[in-house]
């Protein structure tokens, strides 16, 4: 997907970054709908960041390096683990998970128009984290294809909100 024409520089400079391999539709997805979130924002950063707690190790890495570079996952069981964690631990409190323990996703995207609560930031702090996260993982997949399924479903699931 292209970059906004009037997108800010930082934002800009990740979406080249985040979007240097193809990681198919679904992301392609998930990043339309990440510049669509920081255009409606005007590109300006959220009051509240992205909560960290949980957050995998590998994204916190990069946000200590000030977002430069790529930190491809190694060990993609291990990071799904810790990134699954962090995830569940930013959804909505209305948001339930179905029997088999994945989020349930209804017929409307974005939840109807409830509130995302922690999951609503923007700007440098806010959605470009989760987006980035799925990108270092997405990396990792590519080279071990048995894990594939668990990420394209966080894709999913990201891209449903």
């Amino acid at each position: 997907p292209a970059c906004p024409p009037n997108a800010a520089k930082w934002f800009a400079d990740a979406h080249a970054a985040l979007t240097s391999t193809d990681l198919g539709c679904h992301y392609h997805a998930v990043v339309a709908a990440w510049a669509r979130m920081e255009v409606a924002s005007r590109f300006e950063n959220s009051p509240n960041n992205l909560p960290s707690k949980l957050r995998p190790k590998q994204v916190g890495a990069w946000i200590a390096h000030n977002r430069r570079g790529v930190e491809i996952v190694k060990q993609p069981a291990e990071y799904a683990a810790q990134w699954q964690s962090w995830w569940d631990s930013l959804q909505p409190s209305w948001r339930i998970k179905d029997k088999g323990g994945n989020w349930a996703v209804t017929a409307s995207y974005g939840g109807g128009g409830r509130e995302w609560g922690p999951l609503y930031r923007w700007g440098v702090n806010g959605a470009l984290t989760i987006v980035a996260s799925l990108y270092f993982w997405g990396l990792g997949v590519v080279s071990q294809q048995e894990f594939l399924p668990v990420w394209e479903s966080a894709v999913q699931d990201v891209c449903w909100m």
